[in-house]
């Protein structure tokens, strides 16, 4: 998965433009509840591969945060 994608999944569960997320965009600042942590969870594991855990995803502060939390995901599953 690229930053790219990712942001493109964040843009459409948040209803958002890609422009508006930053590395330092919080994703408690997208309004991100229990709902939406869990269809999170489910569309990052469906594009990398690997089952993600919504509770590991609500201990994420940033999208930067969240970039390196699905690199570290990618890496176990190789």
């Amino acid at each position: 998965m690229t930053q790219q994608e990712l942001r493109e999944i964040l843009a459409e569960q948040f209803s958002c433009d890609e422009e508006e997320l930053a590395g330092d965009t919080a994703l408690a600042d997208l309004g991100a509840d229990h709902e939406d942590l869990v269809e999170l969870a489910w569309q990052l594991g469906e594009a990398i591969g690997v089952e993600v855990d919504e509770d590991r995803l609500a201990e994420i502060g940033t999208l930067d945060e969240l970039w390196r939390f699905v690199r570290e995901l990618e890496e176990e599953a190789e």
